[in-house]
């Protein structure tokens, strides 16, 4: 699986809105559609700040583990 897949898992399972998301990893909220829709993928910063913000980890988001 990929990380588009594995994000867009992720943001169904979280009660937190893409605006709300973005404003705590502090990126535009454009860039949550861009992973989305697998146009880009974050920076290793931003990939750190979005697994804190959404309770998952980053191997789940990577495709490198199940949970």
């Amino acid at each position: 699986m990929n990380f588009q897949k594995r994000f867009c898992e992720a943001l169904l399972q979280t009660e937190l809105q893409q605006k709300e998301i973005a404003e705590k990893c502090g990126i535009n909220p454009s860039c949550i559609t861009q992973y989305k829709t697998g146009e880009s993928e974050p920076t290793l910063n931003t990939l750190y700040n979005l697994c804190r913000v959404m309770g998952v980890s980053a191997d789940y988001l990577l495709g490198l583990s199940e949970i």
